[in-house]
């Protein structure tokens, strides 16, 4: 049997009400509206879902600073429009605002992937200061109003191109010093001033970030170097690290939809990789495919995790569900709806929110409270 939890003592009580009178978000763990995420949006990849958020049907979560990182054209501009996307879907209310420094949002191609365009603010911007100082503002007239918390995506695209004050008035004097880490300082320092303003306001902050390979590295790392420094891996709640390479079309391949003058080049497969991940364990991958012609597509990725945990099995070139019902060739079923979205998904995402989670064994101190309690009522 349990321990019973014992009242709190009177002076403990009051200290933390003197506590709450000085910080009006301060409260029980289990109850701290800061601390627990309730909202997610929606990635548009089921895959890319479950791998950062521990749930199919869950995505990005609200209130949090989090990065999309990777070499160009691997994708990030065009998720955070999916992500715009997807939470306009589900909330005609929310917003987004853009600080772009590489003027690469584009009013057009928002729109295709389903994007209000009349509810985005785009702000272009060139150093660090600019856009750190822009976005405390904003943010801070946004806390003062709670029937917009929750309702605003900010995004900064891209991280790595915003120059450093320094840099730019050094350009314009002539000079060729180095930065000497100043911008990498600077950008450290807009993370952390953005961080609790993201999750008083519920907003969710996006970023995009260049990666490179360390040349003094003897063996290639897994985690890629940003631009910028380590401020963005250190601030962010979620970092997802993205890499692609382009798919071709077969010559007898008639079953995908591609753009006719597209010299067989159909989109691009990215695998997704979480280097940091504070709500479930890092280090999930997963593989996303981006057709140029239909977009980002939802089921990409879902046929490993099903036949990793026994959800669907195969059998030569032909596939089943665990309770032994035949799916047939992978052709002739990778895109039925009925069949995901009924017999796969929920089956399979059951598994990964038990498996895609931390977790430790509390069976010793279960033991520990009931001897305890034994002993107080020995006592």
């Amino acid at each position: 049997m349990a321990k019973k939890e014992k009242e709190i003592p009177k002076s403990l009580a009051e200290a933390f009400s003197a506590l709450e009178k000085m910080n009006e978000y301060s409260a029980p763990l289990a109850e701290n509206a800061l601390s627990i995420v309730n909202d997610y949006i929606n990635t548009g990849s089921y895959a890319l879902n479950a791998i950062v958020s521990g749930s199919i049907y869950k995505g990005l979560p609200k209130g949090r600073i989090i990065g999309l990182v990777g070499p160009s054209g691997c994708g990030k501009t065009l998720i955070i429009n999916q992500v715009i996307a997807n939470a306009q879907k589900a909330d005609p209310n929310m917003w987004a605002v853009v600080w772009d420094s590489e003027n690469a949002f584009d009013a057009q191609m928002a729109r295709n992937i389903g994007v209000n365009v009349n509810k985005v603010r785009h702000n272009p911007v060139e150093t660090v200061e600019e856009c750190r100082n822009q976005i405390v503002s904003f943010l801070e007239k946004i806390e003062k109003d709670k029937s917009l918390h929750g309702k605003i995506i900010i995004v900064i695209d891209s991280l790595g191109n915003l120059a450093s004050t320094k840099e730019i008035e050094d350009a314009q004097k002539g000079k060729t010093a180095t930065d000497m880490g100043l911008r990498a300082k600077t950008i450290k320092s807009m993370m952390r001033s953005l961080t609790n303003k993201c999750a008083k306001t519920n907003t969710t902050l996006i970023f995009s970030n260049h990666v490179y390979d360390d040349p003094a590295s003897l063996f290639p790392s897994l985690v890629k170097n940003q631009s910028g420094g380590k401020g963005p891996l250190y601030l962010a709640s979620l970092l997802i690290q993205l890499a692609s390479k382009q798919e071709k079309k077969d010559g007898n391949d008639d079953t995908e939809s591609m753009i006719p003058i597209a010299n067989r080049v159909k989109g691009i497969t990215m695998r997704a990789l979480t280097v940091k991940n504070r709500f479930v364990p890092p280090f999930l991958e997963t593989e996303l495919y981006l057709n140029f012609k239909n977009g980002l597509y939802k089921y990409a990725g879902l046929l490993d995790m099903a036949t990793a945990y026994n959800v669907i099995t195969q059998n030569g070139p032909t596939y089943s569900l665990a309770d032994g019902t035949k799916l047939g060739y992978l052709k002739n079923w990778k895109d039925d709806t009925t069949i995901w979205e009924k017999k796969i998904l929920p089956a399979l995402n059951a598994i990964i929110e038990k498996e895609f989670t931390f977790s430790v064994d509390t069976t010793n101190n279960e033991n520990t409270n009931a001897e305890d309690t034994t002993t107080e009522s020995a006592e």
